[in-house]
């Protein structure tokens, strides 16, 4: 009797073991590290290049037939207008071709968006605005901004419509148009001699109907924006500017989402990573280090329902990264992300040594294109240590 539970005792173990053994096999994580620049172009690839080569500074109003049109405000480059500019994703594909395949591409990496031939040959003058549904924007002595569209003119003076904010004449303003459609347009102001109850230079949005009829100015953060839609006064615009793919959801500019249908902003909690188009959010992606392990990526409408609805799961894992660029390290000392948008993560990392110091880094390209469980990692320094965003 003793042998036969003996005998029972190990098979059972036996199994368990076997079992779980399974378990770790059958995990459905799994990384593809690769040591070098992507080989091909890709859509993704293009996006991030486009966003990279434009910088912070310069938004993207319109794409047509792979068309892509965008502007840079006033106060650049000593000009009082706002500037516009278009290029094609085959000029773009073409300027950044020879990175292809390259493992160290980070001289070559900066040297494109420094070159004088991006200017020139890659990004052209807009000659017909009215045709993209551009205006015509100057600002003007005393903080009079003129708009100009093809069916009307106004001038709208910021003393006096930005007068509850203590908005003065002789004020420096920045203005940019971050939106624009067949409806209307979306500015942004910023006043660098007025800060806001926040303590921050004052920031705001400014609506306006192509027509010229009717603007709506807001402050550019939550509450003030909440106030506006519950006072019904962003009504008109709602239905007039890019959403989700279900026709419900706005991005006004970076984090700041509307509901269109609650009519509520959505809130992006400071620890979630909004990507540059809107859609999706990177959970956590936001934090001062960001944790390795599994990571997790929403659709918009699913972030704001509150559900666990995920576009994407990959797996993280520091050390090994640091094992594949043979790393000797005692741990993470940077882990943030520099660019976030649909299917494409770049992430930068610097490694603490084992006694003083670092002991190196990497930029990590994670491509979700084709596998958003098992992506590929591409481990190659970009020298990026900043956001991007559009």
């Amino acid at each position: 009797m003793r042998a036969t539970n003996l005998t029972l005792y190990i098979v059972l173990v036996t199994s368990l073991f076997l079992s779980g053994c399974g378990e770790s096999k059958s995990s459905p994580f799994s990384v593809k590290y690769v040591h070098h620049f992507p080989e091909k172009q890709s859509p993704a690839l293009t996006e991030f290049m486009s966003s990279f080569f434009r910088g912070h500074l310069e938004n993207r109003l319109s794409e047509t037939d792979n068309r892509y049109v965008f502007s840079i405000g006033n106060l650049q480059k000593g000009s009082e207008s706002i500037n516009y500019y278009e290029y094609t994703e085959a000029q773009i594909e073409k300027y950044y071709e020879l990175l292809l395949g390259l493992q160290k591409p980070y001289k070559q990496f900066r040297q494109l968006k420094a070159s004088e031939e991006l200017e020139t040959s890659v990004y052209k003058p807009v000659k017909d605005i009215f045709s993209f549904n551009l205006p015509k924007v100057v600002l003007e002595r005393g903080n009079r901004l003129k708009i100009q569209t093809e069916s009307a003119e106004k001038v709208l003076d910021f003393s006096q419509l930005m007068e509850e904010f203590g908005v003065k004449k002789t004020d420096r303003l920045a203005v940019d148009l971050i939106g624009v459609n067949e409806d209307s347009f979306l500015f942004k102001i910023k006043d660098y001699d007025v800060k806001s109850y926040k303590g921050w230079d004052l920031f705001a949005f400014m609506l306006v109907k192509q027509d010229l009829s009717k603007v709506v100015l807001s402050e550019a953060y939550g509450e003030a924006i909440q106030k506006k839609l519950n006072e019904g006064v962003l009504d008109s615009f709602l239905n007039d500017f890019k959403k989700e793919s279900n026709n419900r959801y706005i991005q006004l500019y970076l984090d700041t989402i509307i509901d269109t249908k609650q009519k509520q902003v959505v809130t992006i909690k400071k620890e979630d990573y909004l990507s540059n188009d809107g859609r999706y959010v990177y959970i956590n992606g936001r934090q001062d280090k960001l944790e390795d392990g599994i990571q997790k990526i929403q659709r918009i409408e699913n972030y704001a329902a509150g559900n666990e609805i995920y576009e994407a799961e990959f797996k993280l894992d520091y050390k090994e990264i640091a094992k594949e660029l043979d790393l000797v390290i005692s741990g993470i000392g940077i882990a943030d992300i520099n660019y976030f948008n649909k299917d494409y993560v770049i992430l930068n990392l610097n490694y603490n040594a084992k006694f003083v110091g670092t002991a190196g880094g990497t930029n990590v390209i994670i491509d979700l294109q084709k596998n958003k469980e098992n992506p590929v990692f591409y481990l190659v320094d970009l020298g990026l240590n900043v956001e991007i965003r559009d």
